[in-house]
């Protein structure tokens, strides 16, 4: 018989779904588990799949399509010839449920695609005079104040041909961020074609805006972060860490196994072990109750071009530091390619976030639903410090806590912090 397949709701915090393509066409048969489309979820790329044999007979959303969960997109059955009639008229009258109310006081419908900026003209040479000022009612000393007559302020003059210009400005390249290789510099239309931003930047051309729609995964992100901010009652610790023997203790590691074990793997460790000392960390809170959890699964920010995704170690107290290594860069890698599934990002019960490589010496982070406090992770540096009254130079690293106050007071925090001083000071105590 035939019936509705609905767009299914890929995660916990997914509203809608954008169907990327359709992966089987009209006429095609299928088997259990076999993939039908692709889907965008608020955090990831994923094929959905069905769940019992029969014929994908008619495709109701097109490739594209922004698709609230439970919407059909498709009826299956056994038969191309099966009567639709019915499941076509109850689609034409489907009505979506009503949206909740946004929390930030916005429209509840997607907005419409904006419109394309408009190139803004080239700002005018700037021309004028500096006026001599004073200052307590006495003038300055006219040898420092006194400007030139007049002075005109012009931007460079950029080498390149016409059409490496014209390429430029239809690309929204900026030529300033553009190396030239043809003749004494100059910017030829190949320079243009090969050029690629740094850091998966975007260079600007002068006077051009650019205009990013929200993809699912910064919707998401953005609201579940502005309601974890707003509603945890939150406070913050910060501990200074002496790291000379976690410095040394990964030089060790790094000539004993065959793997590669970077600082953070050996933090994420620290951190396991450290809520096994002190469990009531490791929790969440409900208006009913403050849940415990027996295993330490440990989310860890991972950066993307859309937005932020954590992926998991489950079970991470159990873990040697060369497994959390390894589940590490293979989990940071299909995060970065949007193959994670649901369940290897929901259900963290501690996070860490770490910025140190990127030369933060320290910072604060929100909390990560459903876990009740993330640990934000600075700069592992060399720095002057005082040892039994002598000036020397040794390894140390601030780490923030960011604690919800109905799990985690003051004092349960500090505890944590020192138990994470701990095994980072003493990293050989991770061997027993």
């Amino acid at each position: 018989m035939a019936q509705f397949f609905e767009m299914p709701q890929a995660s916990p915090t997914m509203e809608k779904g954008v169907l990327l393509s359709w992966l089987k066409a009209e006429g095609d048969t299928l088997s259990p588990q076999d993939a039908i489309a692709e889907v965008e979820t608020d955090k990831a790329a994923m094929e959905i799949e069905v769940f019992d044999s029969g014929v994908l007979i008619k495709i109701l959303a097109a490739a594209g399509e922004a698709i609230p969960a439970g919407q059909p997109i498709a009826i299956l059955g056994q038969s191309m010839d099966e009567d639709i009639s019915a499941l076509l008229a109850a689609f034409d009258a489907w009505e979506p449920a009503e949206p909740a109310e946004p929390t930030d006081g916005s429209p509840a419908d997607t907005p419409a695609a904006p419109a394309p900026a408009t190139p803004k003209p080239a700002a005018a040479p700037v021309t004028g005079t500096v006026e001599t000022t004073g200052w307590m009612g006495r003038d300055l000393n006219p040898a420092i104040m006194e400007p030139p007559a007049a002075f005109v302020v012009e931007g460079p003059r950029i080498r390149s041909s016409p059409l490496a210009r014209k390429l430029a400005a239809k690309k929204g390249i900026a030529l300033e961020a553009v190396t030239g290789t043809g003749p004494h510099g100059r910017i030829v239309k190949a320079d243009v074609e090969s050029w690629s931003p740094p850091f998966g930047g975007v260079a600007l051309a002068r006077g051009q805006d650019q205009v990013i729609p929200n993809n699912n995964m910064r919707k998401t992100i953005a609201r579940r972060l502005k309601e974890s901010h707003s509603d945890n009652p939150v406070f913050f610790l910060t501990a200074h860490f002496d790291c000379d023997r976690f410095v040394a203790y990964r030089k060790r590691l790094k000539a004993l196994v065959d793997q590669p074990i970077s600082y953070n793997d050996l933090l994420m460790k620290c951190v396991a072990r450290a809520l096994v000392d002190v469990p009531a960390c490791n929790a969440s809170w409900s208006d009913d109750a403050i849940t415990r959890y027996a295993s330490v699964d440990l989310g860890m920010a991972v950066a993307l071009d859309g937005g932020l995704i954590t992926p998991i170690i489950r079970s991470a107290e159990s873990k040697s530091i060369g497994t959390i290594a390894a589940e590490s860069r293979e989990l940071a890698g299909r995060a970065r390619s949007g193959k994670l599934k649901p369940e290897e990002y929901t259900g963290n019960t501690f996070t860490v976030s770490n910025l140190g490589m990127m030369d933060i010496s320290e910072f604060t982070a929100i909390i990560n639903p459903p876990a009740s406090a993330i640990l934000a992770v600075g700069s592992l540096a060399q720095e002057p410090v005082v040892v039994d009254g002598q000036l020397s130079v040794g390894w140390r690293m601030r780490v923030t806590m960011t604690c919800d106050h109905r799990v985690i007071d003051g004092a349960l925090g500090a505890r944590y912090l020192q138990a994470l001083r701990r095994y980072v000071e003493n990293p050989e105590l991770l061997a027993v």
